[in-house]
């Protein structure tokens, strides 16, 4: 008599979940841009939070750890504009005056390549085309990114400053909010709550540092050895190198086609070089400087990284595809503190991985001593 009463509860039960789902669907589908705003808030927040706590530490009021901290960022940023701005600006006046030429020698380039190996038909330029394309590119992309997430300019500047205000409030008060959430578990789980965002702190923290380092690396030594192998706009294709290895996987194979291209039709024999000193910057930076400073925090999967990416840039365009990491990196924590670690606790598995599969990649002779020094 009771199987029919626990049947229907468990029926009714699954349409609730399936109706939560669809009406949380709705819902994030319509603010989408409040979430966005919201998720880089918490962004933001964290990454603040780090040179402020530092300086809290270090005796100083909060408030006046976060205005110092401003205009630290402030003045870095003035001076990066001071020193590379007008390089960077002569150097996109040259490009853009010279694109029409290397456009035509890429062509005619492709079309010798065609010849040679008898592919297809030529290739050739229409003026028109390519300027209705470049009207495309300009305006069609960028709106329909804009109102894919469901943002007008003027959305996007009050969402701004939205941001910014709040992440002020956050970072210079974040115990109203940390303590607010914590409250919302029973009382029992509330040192494990504050232990697993203890770890998400330190794992997106040391995310974001990882990647300035590699931006920064990247932007500079690239820029350096295109300029020592005669590459033109070293600078610029350097600066935008380090901003596209921002994405994963996908900016380092970007950045590397045009450095590609230029070689190709100023000099062929300079390709090998172009293609060797990308290798030796992407394995010092992949192997050498991201485990010194990430540490072991963040281990993602680069299948998993690209459907991030993938997801997050559908949904939320190119901001998206900055947040993608970060939140897979605070998920892939969530997931391991409150379901992996329980399921480790029931029963035995059979089967276990073993040492060698569950050990990250490890550097070989004196990186590994000198990790291990750091992590003790």
């Amino acid at each position: 008599m009771e199987r029919p009463v626990a049947s229907g509860r468990t029926a009714y039960t699954v349409i609730g979940l399936v109706f939560a789902l669809l009406l949380g669907g709705y819902f994030a589908y319509r603010t989408s841009g409040v979430i966005l705003a919201f998720l880089l808030t918490i962004l933001l927040s964290i990454i603040l939070s780090a040179p402020v706590n530092y300086l809290t530490r270090r005796g100083l009021p909060r408030t006046w750890g976060v205005l110092a901290v401003i205009a630290a960022i402030g003045g870095v940023f003035w001076l990066l504009g001071l020193a590379l701005v007008p390089a960077v600006e002569a150097q996109s006046r040259q490009f853009a005056e010279a694109f029409p030429t290397l456009l035509n020698e890429a062509l005619a380039l492709a079309n010798r390549l065609q010849s040679f190996f008898g592919l297809g038909t030529k290739i050739g330029l229409d003026p028109e085309s390519l300027s209705r394309l470049g009207q495309e590119v300009l305006t069609g992309s960028t709106v329909s990114t804009a109102a894919g997430v469901g943002l007008t300019a003027a959305t996007v500047v009050s969402l701004a400053a939205v941001v910014f205000i709040s992440t002020i409030y956050l970072v210079v008060r974040p115990e109203p909010w940390v303590n607010g959430f914590v409250s919302l578990f029973p009382a029992g789980w509330r040192q494990r709550t504050r232990e697993v965002l203890q770890t998400l702190y330190h794992t997106v923290q040391r995310w974001f540092l990882g990647q300035l380092a590699a931006m920064t690396f990247i932007a500079v030594f690239w820029a350096i050895s295109l300029s020592l192998i005669g590459v033109p706009f070293a600078l610029l294709i350097g600066i935008f190198s380090g901003l596209i290895s921002f994405i994963p996987y996908l900016g380092a194979l970007i950045s590397i086609v045009v450095p590609v291209l230029l070689a190709l039709i100023s000099d062929p024999f300079t390709v090998v070089w172009v293609i060797l000193a990308f290798v030796i910057i992407q394995q010092i930076e992949g192997n050498i400087l991201q485990p010194i400073v990430m540490s072991r925090a963040v281990d993602l999967h680069p299948a998993l990284v690209v459907f991030a990416i993938l997801v997050m840039g559908t949904l939320f365009g190119i901001v998206g595809v900055f947040l993608a990491v970060p939140l897979v990196a605070a998920l892939q924590v969530l997931v391991r503190e409150l379901w992996v670690q329980r399921m480790d606790q029931i029963g035995t598995d059979p089967n276990p991985p073993t040492k060698k599969e569950q050990s990250r990649r490890k550097l070989p002779g004196p990186i590994s001593k000198l990790l291990k020094k750091r992590r003790a």
